[in-house]
């Protein structure tokens, strides 16, 4: 049930990125902070979401459907 707050790490990376460009042509904006660092935390982010979605359908017993999918708002038709 936390994938979903997970996988919002997907959009804080895709975030990150524009930012890292931003950071590079204006430095004074982003207060020390060098652009690369941006574009390591947005791999890092979209990284440990996409673990941690990996991680979880590892413990998942072969067969087994999910038992939030009830809440999934695509399963609503």
């Amino acid at each position: 049930m936390f994938r979903p707050v997970v996988n919002l790490l997907v959009l804080a990376g895709l975030v990150m990125a524009p930012l890292s460009v931003a950071a590079f042509v204006k430095p004074e904006a982003a207060n020390g902070m060098p652009f690369w660092a941006f574009l390591l935390m947005a791999v890092g982010f979209i990284g440990f979401a996409m673990g941690y979605s990996k991680f979880v359908d590892w413990f998942m017993p072969p067969g087994e459907s999910d038992p939030f999918e009830r809440y999934d708002r695509r399963g609503c038709r």
